[in-house]
């Protein structure tokens, strides 16, 4: 493969992705700071005033989310963890091919003396490394912050680690499918908001099934039902590593099928000028 491939690649993504990384550990040692300026019964309290279809919602038990681990499990689904690990799966897989086709300069990338494949190839590799690093940011963060702040319990790090796995494969398999529509598509900015549109109806899709019990199938049609970073954290240890083999393999084979979809589609289409 081409050098300068690779060099690009790793050229139009280390911003972002240091930005992203410095964010989300500081964010998971504040979150855990947070957390240590709440008395154990205060939060036990809270969750008692919580409807019961909440735990039906979140998918674990809510006197688990009281403990620590529970508590410190939250940093996998939160808003501001999915939101940067969601700008880094959407930018990058919509910059594989629509992006370059906007910029006007995919001409020149296809003037390089690579298969249309290896650009998508690239692209995949980099995203998945930025995806791991992202994960692993959150995980040390936490960790910072559990070392640094008092907690009323120890945790071994470790027993977050199938929280961590299950977020890269999120973020892999989402970038992925993005990356499938760019190769579709011309313009950049629509294949963003085709992409968070589909994330958006995936959460809508994944949330109808977890609380309509007749509509318990839907979730089938939802990639984000394999997306169960706090119950895998929660889980007792055996049922931890088959769940997590079963969420995991199917986010990531989904993502992989998506890349290489996108680059046979990639390697058969025109080049049109963007929109």
């Amino acid at each position: 493969m081409n050098s300068a491939l690779w060099r690009k690649a790793f050229r139009d993504t280390w911003v972002q992705l240091a930005i992203s990384s410095l964010l989300l550990i500081l964010f998971g040692w504040c979150f855990v700071w947070l957390m240590s300026q709440f008395q154990p019964g205060m939060i036990t309290a809270i969750l008692d005033f919580l409807p019961s279809f909440v735990e039906t919602l979140l998918g674990v038990p809510l006197a688990k989310l009281a403990t620590v681990a529970g508590r410190i499990s939250v940093l996998y689904v939160h808003l501001v963890t999915v939101l940067i690990c969601l700008g880094w799966s959407v930018g990058r897989g919509s910059d594989v091919v629509s992006g370059e086709i906007s910029r006007g300069t995919m001409d020149l990338l296809a003037t390089l003396p690579v298969r249309r494949y290896w650009i998508v190839a690239s692209s995949a590799v980099v995203t998945g490394l930025g995806a791991a690093v992202l994960a692993a940011s959150i995980w040390a963060g936490s960790l910072v912050g559990m070392h640094v702040v008092t907690l009323p319990e120890t945790v071994p790090p470790l027993r977050f680690l199938p929280g961590v796995v299950n977020l890269f494969s999120m973020t892999f398999c989402l970038a992925g499918i993005t990356s499938l529509i760019s190769a579709c598509g011309r313009n950049r900015w629509h294949t963003i908001l085709t992409a968070g549109g589909f994330f958006a109806v995936s959460m809508v899709v994944k949330m109808i099934a977890r609380l309509w019990t007749p509509g318990a199938w839907l979730g089938y049609l939802s990639f984000l039902t394999a997306f169960e970073p706090q119950k895998l954290i929660l889980l007792d240890p055996e049922r931890t590593r088959t769940t997590a083999f079963q969420y995991d393999g199917a986010l990531l084979g989904l993502g992989l099928a998506a890349y290489v979809l996108a680059a046979i589609v990639f390697s058969r289409r025109d080049i049109a000028a963007a929109l």
